[in-house]
């Protein structure tokens, strides 16, 4: 409150910013009542809020989805995630330095805090504590639009190696390892100048980065949380997020279905009279996009000769728990030993596939056997 300035009558008016607001702290009065003292001491509590409760109250006000449906923040906050957007496509794009980006950081902060005195949001009164709840919040929706853009670059160039139809019964995953360490140096780039901006307003006894993984906000911990977002049942590739891939890293995977949800016969065996067992194997060789029961992968990867290789596996699900695979259990790198080629096969071992809605049948619902027989 320090603040605001009066003026006009004085005693009668407070001018703040551009808002005017009628004084009465002249109309307050105190009344001495010994037993009413005597009650609110032995019944009431002071309210005084701890500066991390204060921080808390406020917080909820500068999130995305708050300014996004505020009549009042609506269009600034559109205009502030389009300059995000842009600057952070150009970081990507090689057009932008780590320096520029979180100058484009600081200059949204300062576009945010400005428009909000202006148009008195969430109060016309600006609170001590709504500066660095305004900060906290934009981090964390500049780090979400930094995973989000990596995310979507990264899904838009694997999708030219889906072949056929994408149906519903059909699933697929690529990563670029490159997104990963992009989106590393951005969000690095970003947290320092929060950080700088903390120590700066000498708020880092109440501003900290949050711990996103602590949260389970898996959209804004880390490219691969991002990428394999396990808070949905269907999104479980990665098995540790925390885990590092190599440089120069490629991993594609796709199933089959021609969306009709149909489960198509891999094998029947038939039991004669006399007791012989025959079993005839439908299965062709090869990965066909519109069968359900099939399934490829690749990976590859750059040597330290600066050579790439390949390794690829066509496989086939049963429709049973046995469906979930490790990756490492279809590629394995061999025949160039060394540092690249070892760490390739560490993260192999931390993605899995597994054919549409595995998750719901064996995790959720229960099993679904089929037993056909002749």
């Amino acid at each position: 409150m320090e603040q605001i300035e009066k003026a006009g009558i004085p005693g009668q008016w407070i001018q703040y910013n551009q808002f005017t607001f009628k004084n009465i702290t002249g109309d307050l009065k105190k009344v001495e009542d010994p037993e009413m003292q005597k009650y609110f001491e032995d019944h009431c509590v002071v309210f005084k809020p701890t500066p991390e409760k204060c921080l808390a109250n406020w917080q909820p006000y500068f999130s995305g989805a708050a300014l996004t449906s505020s009549p009042l923040m609506a269009d600034v906050k559109a205009e502030m995630d389009a300059q995000a957007k842009d600057a952070i496509g150009q970081f990507f794009d090689g057009n932008l330095s780590e320096e520029g980006l979180s100058q484009t950081f600081q200059n949204l902060y300062q576009k945010l805090t400005d428009a909000c005195k202006e148009r008195g949001y969430p109060l016309p009164l600006w609170d001590t504590y709504m500066p660095p709840a305004a900060l906290k919040g934009l981090y964390s929706e500049f780090r979400y639009q930094i995973l989000d853009v990596a995310v979507q670059r990264n899904n838009q160039e694997g999708r030219q190696y889906v072949t056929g139809e994408l149906t519903a019964d059909r699933n697929w995953k690529y990563y670029n390892s490159d997104y990963y360490f992009k989106s590393e140096e951005a969000i690095s780039a970003v947290t320092d100048k929060f950080l700088s901006m903390t120590q700066e307003n000498q708020w880092e006894d109440i501003l900290s980065v949050p711990d996103y993984k602590e949260m389970d906000r898996n959209l804004y911990y880390n490219f691969n949380s991002a990428l394999s977002n396990n808070f949905d049942l269907s999104d479980q590739y990665i098995l540790n997020t925390d885990q590092i891939p190599p440089k120069d890293f490629r991993w594609f995977y796709q199933s089959g279905g021609d969306g009709k949800g149909n489960a198509r016969m891999t094998g029947l065996t038939i039991e004669h009279p006399d007791g012989r067992t025959e079993f005839i194997d439908y299965t062709t060789p090869g990965f066909d996009p519109t069968d359900p029961s099939k399934a490829t992968t690749w990976a590859a990867y750059k040597d330290e000769d600066g050579v790439w290789r390949h390794t690829s596996k066509d496989f086939i699900y049963n429709f049973t728990e046995a469906d979930l695979k490790n990756v490492s259990s279809l590629l394995k790198f061999a025949g160039k030993s060394g540092a690249a080629e070892d760490a390739v096969n560490r993260f192999l071992k931390n993605l899995q596939v597994y054919p549409t809605g595995h998750f719901s049948r064996f995790s959720k619902y229960g099993r679904l056997n089929m037993d056909l027989r002749v």
